[in-house]
């Protein structure tokens, strides 16, 4: 039975083609299928404006609640190549956004994960360069983008987090943890995932 795929809906002003390539990228290393879904505007009522952030949480539960209301959407990673054949359902869903996100435990977060709702989201701004105030690199952002998909996924499949700062598994708390990681789970954490007791 082929493994049902992991929707993601970019969500506010990005770029359709860049989280398409990080998905590309993405779908081989975890040996399943992305949909990629119509974007999604920011909701009213989540944003925190004496900060300029949003509420993960809340972003992700108010986007969640929307859902109903996209069409299928366009294959990336399946076999055979793309496909425009989208499934009825999806195993997962990923928003990938723009904006500055929090968490009550967090000043600021590349990442967050509403589990019991097989929800995650992803956010670009601390990825970027200009974040920092630096040059843009592109090649650097989309590897990030990249890395923190796979995080994202394999921790809704239930994997956990990992020691070995090079496994994409491993926690993510300042941009140096990012870089340092490769495209890819280590070896213990690819045999639980692929072999184990974890399955994505």
């Amino acid at each position: 039975m082929d493994a049902l795929p992991i929707s993601v809906v970019p969500v506010g002003k990005v770029s359709a083609e860049e989280v398409e390539a990080a998905l590309a990228r993405a779908a081989r290393v975890l040996r399943r299928p992305f949909e990629i879904k119509a974007s999604l505007a920011l909701p009213h009522g989540v944003e925190d404006r004496e900060r300029g952030q949003f509420r993960a949480a809340a972003l992700m539960t108010r986007l969640g609640s929307t859902l109903a209301q996209l069409g299928p959407g366009r294959m990336i990673g399946a076999e055979g190549g793309a496909s425009t054949k989208s499934p009825a359902r999806s195993d997962a869903v990923v928003f990938v956004t723009d904006v500055d996100l929090f968490t009550a435990n967090s000043d600021g977060v590349f990442t967050a994960l509403l589990p019991s709702q097989r929800l995650g989201i992803v956010s670009l701004r601390r990825m970027r360069e200009a974040f920092y105030r630096r040059s843009a690199d592109p090649a650097k952002q989309r590897a990030r983008l990249t890395k923190e998909v796979i995080r994202v996924v394999a921790r809704l499949a239930g994997g956990r987090e990992c020691s070995d700062i090079s496994c994409v598994l491993a926690p993510t708390n300042m941009l140096g943890d990012l870089d340092l990681k490769q495209e890819k789970l280590c070896r213990a954490c690819s045999q639980r995932m692929f072999q184990g007791t974890v399955r994505l």
